[in-house]
C-alpha cells in the first residue's frame, strides 16, 4: 500500500474518528463548566486539527498530496501516538 493510501486510511478509519470524539467530549464538558478557558482551548485546538486532516483528506481525493508529505503527515501522527502512550 502506497503512503498515500496507507493516510487516507488511517485518517478516516482512526484518526478523524478519534478526534470528533474527543471534540463531543469537550464540548460536554464545556457545557457543564461555561467559563473554563482551558477547555475552550483545547475544543478550538481540536477543531483546528480536524480542519487540517479535512483538507488533508481533500488534497487526496483531488490528488494534490505528494507521497513524501504523506509520509511526512505519518511520522507526525506516530509522534503524536507516542506522546500520548502511557508509560509502564
Amino acid at each position: 500500500m502506497d503512503k498515500i493510501k496507507e493516510l487516507e486510511t488511517l485518517l478516516k478509519e482512526d484518526v478523524l474518528i478519534e478526534v470528533a470524539q474527543d471534540i463531543k467530549e469537550l464540548e460536554e464538558q464545556l457545557a457543564k463548566k461555561k467559563n473554563s478557558k482551558t477547555l475552550q482551548e483545547e475544543l478550538d485546538y481540536m477543531k483546528q486539527v480536524k480542519l487540517y486532516f479535512d483538507e488533508v483528506i481533500l488534497d487526496i481525493e483531488h490528488n494534490n498530496l505528494k507521497e513524501q508529505d504523506a509520509i511526512d503527515i505519518l511520522e507526525g501522527l506516530e509522534d503524536m501516538r507516542a506522546e500520548n502512550q502511557p508509560d509502564f
